[in-house]
């Protein structure tokens, strides 16, 4: 019996490590695609626009992402549609570039809480690269409005977005 206990702790210690060296890096940024795009028509044109760049979107329960949050933020069209693939056919209004997917569609997390709201679920820490952005959702559930974790802007982003976002992030 003490060989057996032995020789099953002997294995744990070498598989334990294995294990949780395959969980290793920041959930936040990882990529994701929502699962529910705007199919609404806001231009008249007769086709959906996807999302609305003066929006943020956030997708809880995203099988996607670790931290079971997908952002959508200030993105104008549709992440399933890029610009020179076969996802973007001719005539599609709502073709975003590979760029905007990556910096502006990730896996996030909430970082602080909105103006009376109760931390159901634990905060976050944002890490390297990313800012936490607070009050960023004002409209929903306790579990839902607070400050978001958004990534700071990197080397060729030319994204124009509202003053005060980048506050927190090292000047690329």
């Amino acid at each position: 019996m003490h060989r057996l206990v032995s020789r099953l702790l002997g294995y744990g210690v070498f598989l334990v490590p294995l294990l949780v060296a395959g969980c290793t890096g920041s959930p936040i940024g990882d990529p994701c695609i929502p699962e529910n795009i705007p199919q609404e028509d806001r231009d008249g044109d007769g086709l959906p626009d996807g999302f609305d760049a003066a929006e943020v979107y956030i997708e809880t329960s995203s099988v996607q992402c670790r931290t079971r949050t997908c952002m959508v933020f200030a993105l104008n069209g549709n992440p399933e549609k890029i610009v020179g693939e076969p996802s973007c056919g001719a005539g599609d209004t709502d073709c975003v570039t590979q760029q905007e997917v990556d910096t502006q569609v990730f896996c996030s997390c909430r970082c602080s809480l909105g103006p009376g709201a109760a931390a159901n679920t634990p905060l976050c820490n944002c890490g390297d690269g990313f800012t936490c952005v607070d009050d960023l959702v004002t409209t929903g559930g306790d579990g839902v409005v607070g400050g978001y974790c958004v990534p700071c802007r990197r080397e060729n982003d030319d994204r124009e977005l509202p003053a005060g976002v980048y506050d927190n992030c090292p000047t690329p």
